[in-house]
């Protein structure tokens, strides 16, 4: 089994219809069927056009089965991609937390590593007023580069500009987050299968 991020944009035009695709997405895991697609957590975020989207995290045997389990749960697919790392600097925060996209931003392990250090340099010099960086989940591109998705508690959006400006970085997207949904806890064992839950930030 392969850890995937996949990122679903636009799908839904209010919060009546993001609840129901996580209803989807929970009666989906609940039911029984062929595909081996588990879902781990997600991400709700408002998207610069006001409709809504989820960043979700999987564990599946292949791309191709994150394909057809989105056709069945109704949920169009941006992007699938394998994440090669996984990153937790603090635990998610209740409020201001937006998500980054940095894309084929390296071309192997070590420049990420060392970029990661740096983000961690500048983001730590940044506390705790303005940017706190709270997990990122490093992912291979179409084209075999690595880029990431990282979660950051910030001021606002200009903020992580500037973050990412003084590490180096490229910030190709900065959208707000909503909310978290946890269906299963991190780990390969798929403890804590509690029915999904939106933890609305306020």
């Amino acid at each position: 089994m392969q850890d995937y991020l996949v990122r679903y944009r636009g799908i839904a035009r209010d919060a009546n219809e993001l609840d129901a695709a996580l209803v989807r997405l929970r009666d989906f895991e609940a039911a029984a069927h062929a595909l081996r697609a588990g879902w781990m957590h997600g991400y709700a975020m408002r998207e610069t056009d006001g409709s809504f989207g989820l960043a979700c995290a999987f564990q599946a045997e292949d791309a191709r089965t994150l394909e057809l389990h989105a056709a069945a749960t109704r949920l169009p697919a941006a992007e699938i991609l394998p994440v090669v790392g996984a990153w937790v600097v603090r635990r998610f925060a209740p409020t201001m937390v937006y998500l980054v996209r940095r894309r084929a931003a390296w071309m192997d392990s070590l420049t990420l590593e060392r970029a990661l250090e740096e983000a961690r340099r500048v983001a730590e010099e940044d506390r705790p007023n303005r940017v706190v960086w709270l997990r990122s989940y490093a992912v291979r591109e179409d084209d075999g580069s690595i880029g990431s998705y990282c979660l950051y508690q910030a001021v606002d959006p200009q903020a992580l500009r500037r973050h990412a400006e003084r590490a180096g970085l490229p910030a190709d997207a900065i959208t707000p987050v909503i909310g978290r949904i946890v269906y299963r806890e991190d780990g390969r064992n798929g403890a804590g299968d509690a029915a999904a839950a939106l933890s609305s930030l306020h």
